[in-house]
């Protein structure tokens, strides 16, 4: 288990049995050192509280995000036990993701490293070998070599290109820059992406306030005043803002390209039928299962294009490059 994982585990359950935070916090130290726990003990020690000496640690800062939010309407052990819940959620379809990933990854970068190799290495020996003997290539042969030269291009352009535009989405979230991610909401697949992203987010919070029998205008107003730092922010603001003008809020979300089609089905039929109240549990519950089948379906249809590509490559060499060596071979 993740290391913050098993130290917040152990240090809500102690809370939960009436343990004093001071006890607790020891107590957790002896079970399995955390750098953070020294780190909290002496914001406490400051005059910090336990919310604010946690906020000031360096935990997960997913784990702190949900923290803030929870430990407005719980008890401590209760907030961290939520939020704990959440994060390690993420954290295992996290893990399920590299898993799957990791295969297709490694036939990647060993198609990426032959493909070098023989740009490199071999095709540098073969036109020596051609230019010695006075042979002339063909075109079919002009124009392999060709696609050899630019494979390794094409895929260090590809995972820059990957790179930047992770990079710039993980920056446009983080700042709530609208533009950024409205440019990607405008693409279609990073669109349904951020769609599931914003859906999920906003029933996972919604649905928390959902249980305490409050009504859509009081979850909205309470959300957007407790998630202030929350790249979801930029979604309530606009919801609130709406609602005070008199709009339905099932009309505003239809009406919003952050959510998807899904979760906006759920939120009417928790609507038109207030004591479903797990109709966003479900939406929750059956997006995460919607997301292992894409993966599925992604790491599938990933690693059969690779099967093909490495086939047709192989091919290729040997019909461009060994046939005729061997014909030159043949001929000495």
């Amino acid at each position: 288990m993740n290391n913050d994982y098993f130290f917040l585990e152990n240090f809500y359950l102690l809370i939960q049995e009436s343990y004093d935070l001071e006890s607790a916090l020891s107590i957790c130290s002896k079970i399995k050192p955390h750098k953070d726990i020294s780190l909290i003990q002496d914001y406490l020690k400051q005059g910090y509280s336990i919310d604010e000496a946690i906020q000031r640690s360096h935990l997960p800062p997913m784990f702190k995000e949900y923290f803030s939010f929870f430990q407005n309407k719980n008890i401590l052990s209760k907030s961290i036990e939520n939020s704990l819940r959440i994060c390690k959620m993420y954290h295992d379809y996290l893990q399920q993701i590299k898993k799957k990933l990791s295969y297709p990854l490694l036939l990647l970068i060993f198609l990426l490293f032959f493909s070098i190799f023989v740009v490199f290495f071999l095709l540098p020996k073969v036109n020596l070998l051609f230019d010695s003997f006075g042979i002339e290539k063909s075109f079919f042969i002009k124009i392999t070599m060709f696609i050899f030269q630019i494979i390794p291009l094409f895929f260090i352009i590809a995972i820059i290109v990957f790179v930047l535009i992770i990079s710039n989405l993980y920056y446009g979230l983080k700042n709530k820059k609208f533009k950024i991610i409205e440019f990607y909401l405008s693409k279609p697949f990073t669109r349904k992406v951020l769609q599931k992203y914003f859906s999920l987010k906003f029933a996972l919070f919604y649905n928390e306030l959902l249980l305490e029998k409050l009504d859509s205008i009081t979850i909205i107003h309470t959300l957007n005043q407790q998630l202030m730092k929350n790249d979801i922010k930029i979604v309530l603001y606009e919801i609130e803002e709406r609602m005070m003008e008199g709009e339905l809020i099932e009309r505003i979300l239809e009406d919003f390209i952050y959510f998807d089609d899904l979760f906006i089905t759920f939120f009417k039929m928790l609507l038109e039928h207030p004591k479903a109240e797990l109709s966003l549990q479900n939406y929750i519950d059956i997006t995460f299962k919607q997301i292992e089948v894409s993966l599925y379906k992604i790491m599938k249809t990933l690693t059969s294009g690779i099967y093909v590509f490495v086939a047709l490559f192989v091919i290729m060499i040997y019909i461009a490059i060994i046939i005729p060596m061997m014909n030159i071979i043949s001929e000495i």
